[in-house]
């Protein structure tokens, strides 16, 4: 017998913000799409589904740019390959662009959910989009690999033994509080005057305020899963759009006690909703919309959703 996949209330960077951008969105996100990975869902189950996987060019980029960097340091961590060069990294990237692609138009998110969904081709004509755009996103992306080929960041963990590094991007859980906690440190690693680095890959404009959390969380992550002292902890975020730029972010017990009550009082937020702890369920009319121009003009879910409709 499989295991049964039960939908338990946690708290994630991702789910907590999107509870702040709108309640409705996140409902269909975290609630309505339950269930819809099945093909035998009911339509609007299968519809929500396919909806939450969507990504916007940016973030599609983004996505490539990491998925390209993990398979990268996870393959060279393993042996398996010689580090590239910023051309072959390039290469790959433009690889998982095509196929990205050519799943988009086809739409085989329609059968497969988590196949490419892109926001700006569902909600236009499905097809194509101005040439100016797909070349800037290409650009985006080549820009990326190269800064990161020849980011210092990246020749401080190539001089770094393996032995020191820890799981590559690998999404796990931490509990506080008896809450459940998601994180998936991009890089970590301990140098040889074990400095404990964990390091996030940037591929759009530095947020400090969010930044500051989501790097608090890792810390956190680090001092409970691999025993790493808080004053051993260096916090970088990479920005791979402006050079490979490293901005480190200091880290304290004032830091983590701000970020825990940060946590806190966003998942007391969210628990609010909820009328059946134990199965964790949410009534759709107690998640109010949130017109907003700027965020209503982009969320993924403008097909669905009564503000719009």
């Amino acid at each position: 017998m499989g295991k049964i996949i039960t939908n338990d209330f946690s708290w994630s960077i991702s789910r907590a913000a999107l509870f702040q951008t709108c309640q409705r969105a996140y409902y269909f996100h975290y609630y309505g799409s339950w269930g819809g990975w099945d093909k035998n869902a009911d339509t609007t189950k299968r519809t929500l589904y396919i909806l939450k996987q969507m990504k916007t060019l940016a973030m599609w980029a983004g996505t490539i740019v990491h998925d390209t960097i993990r398979e990268t340091l996870t393959s060279y961590a393993k042996g398996t390959i010689v580090f590239p060069d910023t051309a072959m990294l390039q290469n790959i990237a433009v690889e998982k662009m095509r196929s990205g692609w050519r799943e988009a138009v086809k739409k085989t998110y329609l059968e497969s959910p988590k196949a490419t969904n892109l926001f700006e081709l569902y909600y236009g004509n499905g097809v194509s989009l101005p040439r100016e755009v797909t070349d800037a996103l290409k650009a985006r992306v080549l820009d990326c690999m190269e800064n990161f080929s020849l980011s210092p960041a990246v020749a401080k963990l190539k001089a770094t033994p393996f032995a020191q590094w820890r799981p590559i991007d690998t999404l796990d859980n931490f509990q506080m509080d008896g809450l459940k906690i998601w994180a998936a440190p991009d890089f970590a690693y301990s140098d040889q005057d074990g400095i404990f680095h964990i390091i996030d890959w940037k591929t759009g404009n530095e947020n400090k305020e969010s930044l500051r959390l989501q790097l608090a969380c890792y810390a956190l992550f680090a001092i409970q899963k691999w025993s790493v002292g808080l004053d051993k902890i260096a916090l970088e975020g990479v920005f791979l759009r402006d050079g490979g730029r490293i901005s480190p972010y200091s880290i304290n017990q004032e830091h983590l006690e701000a970020a825990k009550e940060q946590i806190r009082r966003s998942a007391q937020a969210m628990e609010s909703k909820i009328t059946d702890k134990e199965k964790n369920l949410v009534d759709e009319e107690s998640c109010p919309c949130s017109p907003s121009p700027d965020h209503c003009s982009n969320c993924f879910f403008r097909q669905v959703c009564p503000a719009i409709n």
